[in-house]
């Protein structure tokens, strides 16, 4: 059962390779080089209401993918927003457009006829930089899987990288790295 997992998830993520040319990686923003905030973590020059929204488009965004709800979730980015996927150790794979809608699309798709149910558990949310329209956060979580209502499996811990942008006066992800520390 779990290389089955395993060689499913390989596959899901080797697929976008497929798809999507390798000179797009020079337009997204490098991965994780720094995790130190740009002020003191404990300062208190930040709007506490962006902060809340942002949270909770990183939430929305958990829910709105565990329950499959490809349009929400859509919602959530701008409309020139870069997703970059990678297994570990593999090489990021960067998806924006009508390519990143329809992988993922069919990505949920899928998933809600597997059999799978996938929870994201967002947690360690990290505030590396916001301005009044910008933000950069890290956010750390654990990803579970429970196969036809009886088994129970942690896949990965999570670790993402999200740039926000304020449009319109909402909060939306302009570039959202995942790349999870291991490969089940």
């Amino acid at each position: 059962m779990r290389a089955t997992n395993s060689l499913t998830l390989r596959l899901a993520l080797a697929v976008p390779l497929i798809f999507f040319a390798v000179p797009a990686l020079a337009q997204a923003p490098t991965p994780f080089n720094d995790y130190a905030p740009a002020a003191p973590a404990g300062q208190m020059e930040f709007s506490v209401a962006d902060r809340a929204a942002i949270a909770n488009v990183i939430q929305a965004y958990a829910l709105a993918y565990d329950t499959y709800s490809a349009d929400a979730w859509f919602d959530l980015f701008t409309p020139d927003a870069v997703f970059v996927v990678s297994a570990t150790g593999g090489v990021p794979v960067v998806q924006s457009g009508d390519a990143f809608r329809g992988f993922w699309r069919d990505r949920l798709t899928n998933f809600k006829t597997s059999g799978n149910q996938r929870r994201h558990v967002m947690s360690n949310i990290t505030f590396l930089d916001q301005t009044r329209t910008t933000a950069h956060v890290s956010i750390v979580g654990l990803l579970t899987n429970v196969k036809d209502a009886k088994t129970f499996s942690v896949i990965t811990s999570l670790n993402y990288e999200a740039w926000f942008e304020k449009v319109g006066g909402v909060w939306k992800i302009k570039t959202w790295h995942d790349f999870p520390d291991s490969s089940p």
